[in-house]
């Protein structure tokens, strides 16, 4: 009873996601940033009985697309259904967190709100109600390292080498969600084993199956980079050049802002225990000039220089505010808010890291139902390694600039651990009350700011719907990278790059004109199989004018409350009706398909 009385904060934080979700209405037929290409290989998979790629997705996805197929076979086909998916995965991985917290020596209640920071995170809450890989990827490494902390803690060396093989094991299966969450087994699994070396039979088991779990992974790529659409990824995927190193420094540095960022709502209360010495005076010195180092930087970029500083999911647009929109989107977060935040970004940084260093004894935690507690050596030993090659590995991401905020998911879940534990023993045995506030005020800006973004995307369906309603064939509406991806391969197949393998019979184009007379159009080499004649635009005379449809008005809770969306006429200036002489002499798309392709290709 008392075991299970100590699981009902963890099942609390868990529930919260169910009743965000109610409370957003995640509802809308049609895609969601990537959501397109994965919901079209789970229609497929539904459908044929195979994972069928399209020519977008550069990660296994896996086990994802059976979650998703098992809820299109429970509750039908659509892309709410599938997106739903996601939240059992969420609920797992919030449970998890607060379990896992508990067990690295943090008491029930500084785990309960540590989770509910995390649960209720600007980041993490929409990313809860998308078919993306982030949440599941995270699920798969916060499992590896509770795995790990078990195998650390366990009594007898059975259960330990039990745990440990159940990390690698469950990390290289798991992990053909997103690939970088086999850093588990790559990175995790053998610092675990590094510290229990000295038991008997750790070093060949371990090995061996550490063996074999990497055995199974070169066998998952290599199956992978030979399905007919998968999209291999070069490890550079850009020209080595000063623009890539500038790309670099500052897409790492604004990355290792931004998690403090989000973990605002437990760093502002480090600050009441700064010591008052040379060296607190030095530590915020240092974080001032490396935060205004990164605003400069960023302002010479032109890019965001207040926090958040990469954007994508949390931006000054709001949640995922980036959308298929032609002119400038509503702001949401001013530059007062912004000013007034990296602030206090500064200051709770600061303040953590001055509480760190100073010289103080540290006593142990005591945690109810945990027979020993991880030492600080251990966790460092777990944590550091994964960190700094997790940190290497964004880099190819970093050098053409597609680093976005949704990356540092992994980073944020696993960093607010050492932050929640130096509170515990360094400053007071238990998080103030008061911790609510800002963690509730980050909550509200997440269900609020995700609510918006669906409601965004439901009134893009509706002025979609109104063009089809007149006659405009699907083909002829750019309604961004959502839309024009699922009409590509509904149509096609797969989208237009040269770099996946194919069948005999296929053809690419090559680059084509890329901008809608003032409108510039992101992705358009991808979709050549559709020809666009309107645009979504907050302008009403963007792009080539006024296409003489009615607007599409729309409400959100965050400012501005009031929005609204016009179709513009897109094409080229000179005569919008004619292909260019590229697209005359370049054949479109085509391709030789099985039977199943074809019919699951057809069925929308």
């Amino acid at each position: 009873m008392k075991a299970i009385t100590s699981r009902l904060p963890a099942l609390t934080c868990a529930l919260l996601l169910p009743l965000s979700a109610l409370i957003i209405w995640p509802v809308v037929e049609l895609g969601v940033n990537d959501e397109w290409s994965y919901v079209k290989t789970v229609q497929v998979l539904v459908q044929t009985g195979h994972i069928v790629y399209n020519g977008w997705t550069a990660v296994i996805t896996g086990w994802m697309f059976y979650l998703g197929g098992l809820f299109v076979k429970l509750f039908g086909f659509s892309f709410t259904t599938i997106r739903l998916s996601m939240l059992v995965v969420a609920m797992a991985t919030i449970y998890l967190t607060h379990r896992t917290m508990v067990r690295c020596g943090i008491n029930n209640w500084n785990a309960t709100l540590g989770t509910l920071a995390l649960a209720l995170s600007p980041l993490f809450v929409p990313l809860t109600l998308n078919f993306m890989t982030d949440v599941p990827g995270l699920f798969c490494l916060l499992l590896c390292f509770y795995a790990c902390v078990r195998a650390l803690d366990a009594e007898s060396d059975d259960d330990a080498l039990a745990w440990l093989c159940f990390a690698a094991v469950s990390n290289a299966v798991l992990g053909t969600a997103r690939q970088i969450a086999w850093l588990g087994l790559l990175v995790m699994v053998p610092s675990a084993l590094w510290l229990l070396r000295k038991r008997p039979r750790f070093l060949t088991v371990g090995v061996a199956v550490y063996l074999a779990s990497v055995a199974f992974i070169f066998a998952a790529l290599f199956w992978f980079h030979h399905q007919p659409y998968s999209v291999p990824e070069e490890l550079i995927q850009a020209k080595l050049n000063v623009r890539a190193f500038e790309n670099v420094i500052a897409y790492l540095f604004a990355s290792a802002a931004d998690i403090p960022t989000l973990l605002l709502p437990l760093l502002l209360f480090f600050v009441p225990a700064v010591p008052r010495t040379r060296t607190t005076a030095k530590v915020f010195v240092v974080v001032g000039v490396f935060f205004a180092a990164l605003s400069l930087v960023q302002a010479l970029l032109h890019k965001s220089w207040l926090v958040p500083y990469i954007g994508h999911y949390v931006s000054i647009f709001g949640i995922l505010g980036n959308g298929p929109l032609h002119g400038p989107m509503p702001v949401v977060l001013h530059a007062g808010v912004r000013l007034v935040l990296t602030l206090l970004v500064v200051l709770g940084t600061a303040s953590f890291i001055a509480v760190v260093m100073q010289q103080k004894q540290q006593t142990p935690a005591v945690v109810a139902n945990v027979r020993r507690v991880i030492s600080w050596y251990d966790l460092l030993v777990l944590l550091v390694p994964f960190t700094l090659t997790y940190f290497v590995l964004l880099i190819p991401r970093a050098i053409p600039g597609m680093l976005y905020d949704r990356y540092i998911l992994a980073l944020l879940f696993l960093g607010a651990i050492p932050v929640a534990r130096c509170y515990q023993e360094r400053v007071r045995p238990q998080l103030p009350a008061l911790a609510l506030l800002p963690i509730g005020i980050y909550g509200f800006f997440a269900i609020a700011g995700t609510h918006d973004s669906f409601v965004r995307f439901r009134a893009y369906v509706a002025v979609i719907n109104e063009l089809r309603s007149r006659g405009v064939p699907a083909t002829a509406i750019d309604g961004g990278l959502e839309y024009n991806g699922w009409v590509q391969i509904n149509k096609v197949g797969y989208v237009n790059d040269p770099r996946i393998p194919t069948r005999p019979g296929d053809r690419f184009r090559p680059p084509i004109q890329n901008t809608f007379g003032s409108c510039p159009a992101p992705w358009v080499d991808f979709f050549p199989a559709l020809s666009f004649r309107y645009a979504m635009s907050t302008d009403p005379n963007g792009c080539l004018g006024p296409a003489g449809f009615p607007p599409v008005s729309y409400r959100t809770w965050l400012s501005p409350h009031l929005n609204t969306i016009y179709v513009v006429k897109v094409g080229r200036p000179d005569n919008s009706g004619a292909k260019s002489e590229n697209q005359r002499n370049t054949p479109i798309l085509s391709r030789s398909m099985d039977t199943a392709w074809l019919k699951a290709s057809q069925k929308e």
